[in-house]
């Protein structure tokens, strides 16, 4: 394939992704009027699990492929439940726009992860934006701070479990780059290793395992939308252009979550956190603009 319709292609796939993880925050939020996050989390992937595994097989069967199956299953335990543990119990104590700006901020981190483990330099346009991003960053996490908790939805705790969340998410992306994983393998993987890892944490709650039907339809969403066609998404979008460039589709999912957080669930688009949003929307436009 030419390397321009590679590059579409690439594009048309990321896009596809933020769009479907963009519209997930308000949708999961709703769900946990009805459901916890573990059992949530647990019904997830043992139902993208079931629905994947054809496909796997399928994959599998086609020709050979050359799979470091231990590190395979080392970085997708690093990029599903590890990550999302901390991302989803966030999410349930603060709301779903400042969840959204901030989980859209990840590729601050990776930049950061970059320069301190990989030895990267910026340009003195590109510190500049970063800075800028970070600051638009921490007073989105500080937001409850600067409001003294006026907003009931809004935590400093969920905030910050947000960030830890980005921090593992941008250790998997290198590591998946780097050791070059294969998307179809990586996700059936971390779909599988997440299924007892939250039975486990539900376990450990001692909460019952019963389903409320109407926490149904978003843990369906999410098992199909958000596990299967998007995760594959972003490591197949990933893979055919650089992880920098990939990561920058990221910033676009406020666009898709915060329009449908204020109608679907009526939240507030703070002042506080236009400002925020603003000052990260400038620094990435600075650093990226190329």
């Amino acid at each position: 394939m030419p390397r321009s319709n590679n590059r579409t292609l690439a594009y048309a796939i990321l896009l596809l992704n933020t769009a479907l993880w963009g519209f997930s925050a308000p949708i999961i939020k709703y769900s946990f009027q009805f459901t916890s996050p573990s059992l949530f989390l647990f019904y997830r992937y043992l139902i993208a699990a079931i629905l994947f595994l054809p496909i796997f097989l399928l994959y599998r069967s086609q020709k050979y492929h050359h799979i470091d199956h231990p590190k395979t299953l080392v970085i997708a335990l690093l990029g599903t439940p590890l990550c999302l543990l901390p991302l989803f119990y966030g999410l349930n104590q603060t709301s779903a726009i400042e969840a959204s700006i901030l989980e859209s901020s990840s590729p601050i981190f990776t930049i950061i992860m970059a320069i301190l483990f990989l030895g990267e330099r910026l340009k003195p346009r590109e510190t500049k934006g970063l800075l800028i991003a970070l600051i638009g960053t921490a007073v989105i996490a500080f937001e409850p701070l600067i409001t003294g908790y006026n907003h009931v939805q809004l935590s400093l705790q969920g905030n910050l479990l947000i960030i830890l969340s980005n921090i593992i998410w941008t250790s998997f992306l290198l590591l998946s780059k780097k050791f070059k994983t294969d998307p179809v393998y990586l996700s059936f993987y971390s779909f599988v290793v997440s299924i007892p890892f939250f039975f486990l944490i539900h376990s450990s709650q001692r909460l019952s395992f019963a389903l409320n039907t109407e926490a149904l339809p978003g843990i369906l969403y999410m098992a199909v939308g958000g596990s299967i066609i998007a995760f594959w998404a972003y490591q197949e979008g990933q893979r055919r252009i650089e992880a920098s460039e990939a990561a920058i589709f990221t910033y676009l999912k406020p666009a898709f979550a915060i329009p449908l957080s204020i109608l679907w669930l009526k939240e507030a688009f703070s002042p506080v956190a236009i400002v925020a949003t603003l000052l990260i929307v400038i620094g990435v436009f600075i650093s990226e603009k190329r």
